[in-house]
């Protein structure tokens, strides 16, 4: 897990060592500088996401120009600035250099690539309906691959409810599995951060959206 890690780390060092400027982007630099080098035993090695995210100053988006998605991952210990790298039928995909990918559909993750135990694909029309408040209850359906490359679908029944300002949670349920996840939506209902449950393996991923 230390080359994954370490190209997490690795996208957001280029982004920032390319585009910094002045002593605020250098003081940012070396503190991720720290965490790039730091040892993989070191807990103290775990990004600060607040220092991340205000690296990616207004100056920094613009040179990279696309939207920036910064992914957490708790279960590997791993963050990431992922950069949009395209869109297709209204599905947006982010990137690391090395090939990680999560792809959304709204702002809700519709496929992992690179992760391991990867989701494949997943039906989420009924879920952002009721996220965008048209409804407390629907079914999503993941699609995984197995061991010998079999496909693999879950169902779960979902309920909604709003846990706080512009925030509201997801609760699924299948036969062997279930989750919460939490979305934070703007104004105009649109997922800005989010936790949302991946796979048994991979478990959760954040989300924020940075443009």
């Amino acid at each position: 897990m230390m080359f994954f890690r370490f190209c997490l780390r690795l996208s957001l060092l280029l982004a920032l060592f390319g585009c910094g400027s002045g002593q605020a982007d250098d003081n940012i630099s070396s503190q991720i500088w720290t965490w790039l080098t730091s040892s993989e035993d070191d807990v103290s090695a775990t990004p600060d996401v607040g220092a991340l995210r205000a690296g990616l100053t207004p100056a920094v988006l613009a040179q990279i120009g696309e939207p920036v998605l910064i992914a957490q991952v708790p279960s590997r210990n791993a963050v990431a600035a992922m950069v949009r790298i395209g869109s297709n039928n209204g599905v947006d995909t982010y990137l690391t250099p090395d090939g990680i990918s999560i792809s959304t559909r709204d702002g809700m993750i519709v496929g992992t690539r690179g992760f391991g135990f990867d989701l494949m694909t997943a039906d989420i029309a009924e879920p952002l309906s009721a996220v965008a408040g048209r409804a407390d209850r629907a079914v999503r359906v993941h699609r995984y691959l197995d061991g010998e490359n079999q496909l693999i679908i879950r169902s779960f029944a979902c309920r909604y409810a709003a846990a706080g300002d512009r925030r509201i949670a997801e609760t699924c349920q299948s036969s062997d599995f279930s989750f919460v996840n939490d979305y934070v939506v703007d104004e105009q209902g649109r997922i800005r951060s989010s936790r949302q449950w991946i796979s048994p393996q991979i478990g959760s991923i954040l989300t924020e959206h940075v443009e």
